[in-house]
C-alpha cells in the first residue's frame, strides 16, 4: 500500500473523518498568480485524492489551511482548477451534490464537506477514481480508460472469463476472424515479422500500425528509462485488447530505423522489459491464476553491406484472461484512520461489487439493501419473505408519522425518566424549540453499545434526534461531563454517522452532531463548556429525508452476518425480527441471567452469538473472558474461529475456566445430559464472580421439543427457569415444512414420553407461527428397502442439481453414525455417476464442514443447530422409541426449503 501526503486529523471537533492536506492557496487570482506550478499541481492533487479517498468511505471533511494572506471566501472564491478537479471526480460532474465549502475564519481554513460517493443504481462506477491504470487499444491508439469505461470493460471481461474460463490465446484468434480481413491479413503480416532472424536497415515494412500493431522509435536518450516508461501501457492496452505486437526501432511509417548497437546493451534492455512486465499489477475474478504472457526478442539488423549495425526490439503480448495495469490504479480509500491507495484487486473488487448470486433461495429472500445503488462498501441486506420487511420493521420500531417529537421507545424513555429524576425535563428542555417539527428523540441505555462501541459507565443514557430541520443529533447524558468529556459522545456520533453510509446505504448527505449534556444542579454551567461543529444547511434532514434515514437505521441495528455468506463466497447480512432484537437489547446489567426458550427454526443460536458481541461492549471484554457452550461439535467449530471461546459440554466439564472467563452463553441446553457431571452448576459459580468481581452473564437457549436423548439435562426444575423469554416465530422453514414441525410439536406436548415442562411449552404452542408464506417442499417416503432409498436420494439430487442447486445446498441425515457409514459406502459410486454429468465431484463431509460446498452426511444429532436448504433424513427412527417424534423434529427443524424423510420397511 502506498502512504499518502495528507493524513486523517485525529484531535478535530467534528464527529467525522477529518483529512488535513496542508496549506493551500485559494482564489482564482491568487492561484493564477502562483509562480511554482509544481506546487500548484501538488495542492490540487493532494486535494483530489483526499476527495476520492473520502467519497470511497462514506464521506468526511477536508480541511486546508489558507496559505494567501487577506482571503476572503465570498470575493475570491475557490479557485477554477480545484473546483474543475473536484467536479471531475463526480458522477455525472454533479459536484454541489458531492461537495459544500464553508471558511472558518477562526481558524483561517477552509473547509470541504463531502459525501459519500453513490452510483444510485446507474450504469457508473461503483467508486471514485482519478485514474484506473487501465488501457485498451482503439484502432491504432493506446487509450487510458475512464473509470465509466472501465466499469463496462470489468462487466464484459467477466462475462466472457466465465463464459470461457481457461482459454487465452484461442479466443484471440477467435476475435481476429471476427475483423475485416485487413486486419487479419496484417496481423498475420506482423507474426511472420516477427518469427523473423534478421532485418535490413531502412527496409519498408509491408503492414502498417493497427489495432494489433504498434510502431515506436528508441528514445535518443536513456533508453532504458524510455522502455519502463512506455511498457506498461502498452502492455496493459494489448492484453485487455486481444493482443498485439510492439516494435520499437520502426517508425511510423514502417521504417525499419532500429537502435545502434553501441546505443543498447541487449541483456539489459531484456532485464527492464522482464522487470516491468513482473512488476504489473494484475487481478483475477476467473479460476486460472496465470500472469502476463509475455515474449521479447531483439531482432539483428544489418546495414546495406551486411554488418550488424542495430536492433530492433519485438515485443508479443498474449490477450489476458482478465485484466492488467498499468499501475495501480490512482484510487484512494479511509483504512484505519489512514489514507490509504487500494491495491488492484481491492480496486476490482470494489468496481465489480454485485448482490449475491442466490436464484436457489430467490423465493425465500427479498432484497432490502443493494450494492447497485449504495455506497461502496455496503454490502447486501436480504430479509426472509413474508417476514416483516424494511419498512414494517420501521414503522414498528420508529414510527415517525406523529406531530412534534416522539420519545421512543416509549418503555424505555419511562423507565429511564423513573431512574433518573431531572432527565425528562432536560430532554424537554432541549426538544422546546423543535415543537413544530416532526421526529423522534431515540433513546439509548448505551448508543456505543448499538453501533458496537464499548459501553461507559459514567452515561445515564444516550438519545438519537432525528428530526426534519435538524442535525441529526445524539445527546449523551452524564451526571459529570468532566468525567466522561465531549470525545466519548463525539466518537459514537463518529461511527453512528460511518455505520448510517457504510452498512446502512445511506445516500445523501448526512452528519451526527455530539450533544453532551450534563443531569443536576450544576447541568447549566458544565454544558456551557460543550463543543459545537458546524455543518452546512444542506445537510440539515428534510422531512422526505427521514425515511431513508430511518431505513438504515434500521439495517445497522437489525442486520447480522448471514451464516450463507461462508458458503456463498460473498458476504451479506439478514435482518432480525422485533422479538430478536427487543432480547438483544435488555438490560445486561440488569439481566444478566436469562432463559430463552425457543422454538425450533426460531433463530435461537443467531441471538446467542449476537448477544455474545454485545457482552463484549458492555462489560469491555476481550473474546477468551467469553465462553459458547454447546452439545455440538460443528457448531462449536464454527462459533470458535470467529467469535469467542467455545467449547462443548464434554470439554466444560473437563476444563479448568477460571479465572479467564467471566460470562457464560449456553446453546440447545436441553439436549446437555448431567451423568458426566453438574455442568450448571459449574456454569454458575464460574459467572457468579470471582472473588469481588461482579456477577457475569450467563444466558441460557433451548428447546425441550428437539431434545435428542431421553435422559437427565442437568438443568434446574422449569419453575427456577426465571427470567425467562420466548422466541415462538418460526423463521429459517418453509410453510410445508413448517406445518409437519408444528404436527411433530403437537404431538410431543400431547403426549410426553420424556420428562419435559408440557405445560409451559403448550404455552409456547399457543403463540407459534410461521413468520413467512415460503413455499417449500415436505415429501414422506416409507415402505423402502436399502437400494430404493439411495435410488431416491440420487434421483432427487439429479433433479435439484438440474434446477441450479449445488452439493453445499445438501444434507443427508442418518440416526446413528453407524447408518451414515453404511449409506456412505452404497450413496458414494451411485452418486460420483450422477454428479459426474453436472462437472462436480461426488464429495461427501460431515456436519463439521457445513460451511463448506459439499454435501453433508452425517447423523442428525451432529446436525444439531446447523442448517441447509434440502435435507435428507434417512429412516429417522431412535433406538430410545420416547424421542421419536423429538428425533423427528429435529431432522426437520434443519431443511430450510426441502425436506425428504426416508422410512426403511
Amino acid at each position: 500500500m502506498e502512504e499518502s501526503p495528507f493524513y486523517v486529523d485525529w484531535f478535530t471537533d467534528y464527529p467525522d473523518v477529518v483529512v488535513k492536506v496542508g496549506k493551500v492557496t485559494f482564489g482564482e487570482k491568487s492561484r493564477n498568480n502562483m509562480t511554482d506550478c509544481n506546487l500548484r499541481r501538488k495542492q490540487v492533487g493532494n486535494i483530489s485524492r483526499a476527495a476520492c479517498a473520502l467519497l470511497n468511505s462514506g464521506g468526511g471533511v477536508i480541511k486546508a489551511e489558507v496559505d494567501n494572506k487577506d482571503y476572503n471566501y465570498v470575493k475570491h472564491g475557490i479557485g477554477q482548477d480545484i473546483e474543475k478537479a473536484l467536479t471531475e471526480l463526480t458522477p455525472s460532474k454533479m459536484s454541489q451534490k458531492y461537495f459544500d465549502f464553508e471558511y472558518m475564519w477562526e481558524n483561517n481554513c477552509v473547509l470541504i464537506f463531502v459525501k459519500s460517493w453513490s452510483s444510485n443504481g446507474s450504469s457508473l462506477p461503483r467508486i471514485c477514481s482519478l485514474r484506473t491504470g487501465l488501457y485498451q487499444r482503439c484502432l491504432t491508439r493506446k487509450d487510458s480508460m475512464s473509470p465509466t469505461e472501465a466499469a463496462q470493460f470489468l462487466k464484459e471481461k467477466e462475462v466472457s472469463a466465465r463464459r470461457k474460463r481457461d482459454e487465452m490465446g484461442p479466443r484471440a484468434k477467435k476475435a481476429l476472424l471476427s475483423d475485416v480481413q485487413q486486419e487479419q491479413n496484417m496481423y498475420t503480416s506482423a507474426e511472420r515479422f516477427y518469427k523473423r532472424d534478421f532485418l535490413c536497415f531502412g527496409e519498408k515494412l509491408n503492414f502498417t500500425e493497427s489495432t494489433h500493431i504498434e510502431f515506436k522509435k528508441f528514445a535518443t536518450k536513456n533508453i532504458l528509462k524510455y522502455i519502463k516508461e512506455i511498457l506498461p501501457n502498452y502492455i496493459s492496452a494489448f492484453a485487455n485488447t486481444q493482443g498485439g505486437f510492439l516494435f520499437i526501432g520502426v517508425d511510423d511509417n514502417g521504417t525499419v530505423v532500429g537502435c545502434t548497437k553501441d546505443k543498447v546493451n541487449i541483456n539489459e534492455l531484456k532485464e527492464a522489459i522482464e522487470h516491468v512486465k513482473g512488476k504489473l499489477p494484475i487481478s483475477h475474478f476467473c479460476s486460472s491464476l496465470r500472469g502476463v504472457n509475455l515474449e521479447c526478442k531483439m531482432l539483428d539488423m544489418y546495414d546495406k553491406d551486411q554488418n550488424l549495425y542495430g536492433y530492433v526490439c519485438a515485443v508479443k503480448i498474449q490477450p489476458f484472461c482478465c485484466i492488467v495495469f498499468s499501475e495501480t490504479p490512482d484510487s484512494w480509500a479511509v483504512k484505519d484512520n489512514e489514507i490509504m491507495r487500494m491495491a488492484a484487486n481491492e480496486w476490482t473488487g470494489l468496481m465489480m461489487a454485485t448482490d449475491p448470486e442466490i436464484s436457489n433461495l430467490c423465493e425465500a429472500f427479498r432484497t432490502e439493501l443493494s450494492v447497485s445503488c449504495a455506497p461502496p462498501l455496503t454490502k447486501t441486506v436480504f430479509s426472509n419473505k413474508g417476514l416483516s420487511c424494511l419498512l414494517d420493521l420501521q414503522e414498528s420500531l420508529f414510527p415517525a408519522n406523529g406531530n412534534g417529537i416522539t420519545y421512543n421507545p416509549d418503555n424505555l424513555s419511562k423507565e429511564l425518566f423513573s431512574e433518573y429524576p431531572g432527565l425528562e425535563d432536560l430532554m424537554n428542555e432541549q426538544m422546546q424549540e423543535l415543537q413544530y417539527s416532526q421526529g423522534l428523540l431515540i433513546f439509548a441505555r448505551s448508543w456505543a453499545v448499538a453501533v458496537g462501541l464499548p459501553e461507559n459507565q459514567h452515561v445515564v443514557c444516550d438519545a438519537l434526534l432525528i428530526a426534519s430541520g435538524k442535525y441529526p443529533t445524539l445527546y449523551t447524558v452524564t451526571e459529570d461531563c468532566s468525567v466522561l468529556g465531549y470525545g466519548y459522545s463525539q466518537r459514537i456520533a463518529h461511527t453512528l454517522k460511518q455505520k448510517l453510509v457504510n452498512n446502512g446505504g445511506y445516500t445523501q448527505k448526512v452528519c451526527v452532531i455530539p450533544h453532551l449534556l450534563q443531569l443536576g444542579t450544576n447541568r447549566e454551567r458544565n454544558n456551557d463548556s460543550r463543543v459545537q461543529v458546524r455543518y452546512p444547511l444542506s445537510y440539515v434532514l428534510s422531512s422526505n429525508d427521514m425515511p431513508d434515514l430511518l431505513h438504515s437505521l434500521v439495517i445497522i441495528l437489525l442486520s447480522f452476518r448471514s451464516f450463507l455468506s461462508d458458503r456463498l463466497g460473498r458476504e451479506f447480512f439478514n435482518l432480525l425480527t422485533i422479538k430478536q432484537y427487543e432480547i438483544l437489547t435488555k438490560n445486561l446489567h440488569k439481566f444478566k441471567k436469562l432463559f430463552i426458550y425457543g422454538l425450533p427454526g426460531t433463530g435461537k443460536t443467531i441471538v446467542a452469538l449476537n448477544i455474545i458481541e454485545r457482552i463484549k461492549n458492555v462489560f469491555h471484554c476481550k473474546s477468551d473472558e467469553i465462553l459458547y457452550i454447546c452439545e455440538n461439535q460443528p457448531l462449536k467449530i464454527i462459533v470458535d474461529r470467529n467469535i469467542c471461546q467455545s467449547v462443548t459440554r464434554a470439554g466444560f466439564l473437563n476444563g479448568n475456566y477460571n479465572p479467564s472467563v467471566k460470562h457464560i452463553v449456553i446453546d440447545e441446553a436441553q439436549n446437555f445430559r448431567s451423568e458426566d457431571g453438574d455442568w450448571y452448576n459449574k456454569a454458575q459459580r464460574i459467572t457468579q464472580g470471582h472473588g469481588h468481581c461482579e456477577p457475569g452473564v450467563l444466558w441460557i437457549f433451548l428447546d425441550y421439543l428437539q431434545t435428542s436423548h431421553p435422559f437427565p439435562c442437568g438443568l434446574p426444575y422449569p419453575s427456577e427457569h426465571y427470567p425467562q423469554e420466548w422466541l415462538t416465530v418460526g423463521v429459517r422453514n418453509a410453510t410445508q415444512i413448517y406445518t409437519t414441525m408444528l404436527q411433530e410439536m403437537q404431538n410431543i406436548v400431547e403426549c410426553p414420553q420424556i420428562d419435559i415442562p408440557f405445560e409451559r411449552l403448550r404455552m409456547l404452542l399457543n403463540e407459534a407461527k410461521c413468520g413467512h408464506p415460503l413455499p417449500g417442499i415436505c415429501r414422506i417416503e416409507e415402505n423402502l428397502d436399502k437400494d430404493e432409498i439411495v435410488t431416491y436420494v440420487v434421483d432427487t439430487c439429479r433433479q435439484y442439481f438440474r434446477s441450479g442447486y449445488s452439493g453445499k445446498d445438501i444434507a443427508i441425515l442418518c440416526n446413528t453414525t453407524r447408518e451414515m457409514d453404511m449409506y456412505s459406502h452404497i450413496l458414494q459410486p451411485k452418486m460420483r455417476e450422477m454428479m459426474r454429468h453436472f462437472r462436480l465431484g461426488a464429495y461427501f463431509t460431515t456436519a463439521v464442514n457445513v460451511l463448506g460446498q459439499d454435501i453433508v452426511l452425517d447423523s442428525i444429532r451432529r446436525f444439531s443447530g446447523l442448517e441447509r436448504n434440502i435435507v435428507f433424513g434417512i429412516n429417522p427412527v431412535p433406538t430410545q422409541e420416547e424421542i421419536s417424534d423429538n428425533l423427528k423434529l429435529c431432522v426437520a427443524s434443519r431443511a430450510n426449503l426441502h425436506l425428504h424423510l426416508l422410512y426403511e420397511r
